[in-house]
């Protein structure tokens, strides 16, 4: 029997620099909970991904964020996606 777990994981990246997960991420996809049917998994996954990243589009504080979908199995991510960008942040070794 094949078995895999898709993994949805969602940022906000602070003004510090810190990345913070999103309220109930990360979510995880596990084929054993869908009949053993890897297809269904990574499916809910998929869905789960893009609604997600809908909701970031809405978002109006602009803060960066960051979503990513990951084959546990081939640990690559399947999807990223980053919106908005980093604002020079000061380098945390050099003392000012």
């Amino acid at each position: 029997m094949k078995r895999d777990i898709f993994v949805v994981n969602a940022h906000i990246v602070d003004a510090n620099g810190t990345f913070n997960p999103l309220s109930g991420y990360p979510k995880a996809f596990d084929s054993k909970n869908y009949g053993n049917d890897i297809e269904k998994a990574r499916q809910r996954a998929f869905s789960d991904y893009y609604e997600a990243l809908s909701a970031m589009y809405k978002r109006d504080d602009r803060q960066v964020q960051n979503i990513t979908l990951t084959q546990v199995s081939t640990g690559a991510p399947i999807n990223v996606h980053n919106i908005g960008a980093l604002a020079d942040l000061p380098d945390p070794d050099v003392e000012e």
